[in-house]
């Protein structure tokens, strides 16, 4: 049985990164990433001015720092200047970031993935997938509350109906914490 502080540490390890998806606060990815501009590319932009939206279709990636997101359309709501809720759908669609520059890159991938600021959250839904340096976290859904620093997992059904949440920790990154404390 693993340690469970060491194991706790190496799922928030794995977690904090995505806090670094545009316009929110305190991220924990590289600290020049909030102070870059956000790129965003598409073959097909539409801006709803009455409806408070910009959508993106087609090969979208943005990009800001090490922050790179990938999707089939990503659409950004909001009310005034700021984004409210930034959503990108794909099969899958995907967030790469660079946490700090002596950690590995975290992959995160779903069918669908919300930054929804009124809350404070990102939630990774559909085939929900986090990935860092071996390490796994997978289920159906993944929510991630920024300013609390909790994530939650929802499993994935099972052939009896069941959901579970999958965690892998290879036994490396195990030993690595283990003299942490």
């Amino acid at each position: 049985m693993p340690d469970v502080p060491c194991l706790k540490r190496s799922l928030l390890t794995l977690l904090f990164t995505l806090m670094g998806l545009p316009l929110s606060h305190g991220a924990m990815a590289l600290d020049s990433d909030r102070d870059q501009p956000i790129q965003i590319v598409g073959d097909v932009a539409v801006l709803d001015e009455l409806a408070g939206e910009t959508r993106y279709e087609g090969n979208v990636v943005l990009t800001q720092g090490s922050l790179v997101i990938t999707a089939d359309t990503l659409s950004i709501r909001h009310s005034t200047d700021e984004a409210d809720k930034i959503v990108a759908t794909g099969k899958p669609a995907t967030l790469v970031q660079q946490p700090t520059p002596d950690q590995a890159p975290v992959d995160a991938s779903a069918l669908r993935i919300e930054y929804i600021r009124s809350q404070d959250l990102v939630r990774l839904l559909e085939d929900a997938r986090i990935a860092q340096d071996g390490s796994t976290l997978s289920g159906r859904q993944i929510d991630y509350l920024v300013s609390q620093r909790t994530v939650r997992a929802a499993g994935t059904p099972g052939a009896e109906g069941t959901g579970r949440v999958e965690v892998v920790i290879p036994p490396e990154n195990l030993r690595g914490n283990a003299s942490d404390g």
